[in-house]
């Protein structure tokens, strides 16, 4: 199993209408637990201060919870907003205050990678959990894969929310697209979903139709704090 870089997020409508989808970039590090509370309070003091916080950008604080033994990172600091928005951040200046939070991350963390990317498909927005599981994809026909993945959750109407996006930047070897869904809580997550004859019909016709793909990885984080 491949290392990966990890992604992530959020402004869609509900059960299988398409609104405007977002673009993402992702931090991955590793922060021993008992400084974790401390990367918390500096990214809060930080992002609670008027301004720091680009209108349209949401800011979230993910703890990894189930990942492979290849990766390193403990926690994964994710920006998704819409171009405009994500471009604003980008393109701001660097305050005192980002300083003061740069500094407590070069004392207590280490990076461990980070990738970009943009969402293709989102459903079920409203269905939004603190658990997310994220398979990383190797599709080979990204051209047929999309339109069958939009086709088979048009159909079926997921429980959770559920995305299907790609990577831009960042991306581990062979891998090209995720998909990530939201869980309630653990019970959720392992939890199987009951198909009826009309989903599974709807199952084969996807797996027949979305052409060459592999899951190269999986892994599961779950939501720490969030500034919007």
């Amino acid at each position: 199993m491949k290392k990966f870089s990890l992604i992530f997020l959020f402004t869609f409508m509900t059960f299988g209408l398409f609104s405007q989808e977002y673009v993402w970039s992702v931090y991955n590090i590793k922060v021993d637990r008992v400084n974790a509370g401390q990367v918390v309070s500096a990214m809060d003091n930080y992002l609670s201060q008027p301004g720091n916080l680009v209108d349209g950008v949401t800011v979230s604080l993910f703890e990894i919870m189930f990942a492979s033994d290849d990766n390193e990172a403990t926690h994964v600091i994710a920006f998704t907003g819409n171009p405009d928005a994500m471009n604003a951040m980008y393109s701001a200046g660097q305050n005192d205050q980002w300083q003061v939070m740069m500094s407590t991350f070069d004392q207590l963390t280490e990076s461990k990678g980070s990738a970009a990317g943009r969402s293709i498909h989102t459903f079920n927005v409203e269905a939004e959990g603190p658990i997310q599981h994220i398979l990383q994809l190797n599709v080979k026909e990204p051209e047929k894969y999309a339109p069958a993945f939009k086709k088979m959750w048009t159909t079926v109407k997921p429980d959770n929310r559920l995305t299907l996006g790609q990577f831009v930047s960042g991306r581990a070897d062979g891998v090209s697209h995720y998909i990530l869904v939201s869980n309630d809580d653990f019970k959720d997550l392992v939890t199987q979903r009951d198909w009826n004859a009309k989903e599974k019909a709807a199952w084969q016709s996807y797996r027949k139709e979305r052409g060459d793909m592999e899951i190269v990885s999986t892994m599961t984080r779950g939501l720490v704090k969030q500034w919007k």
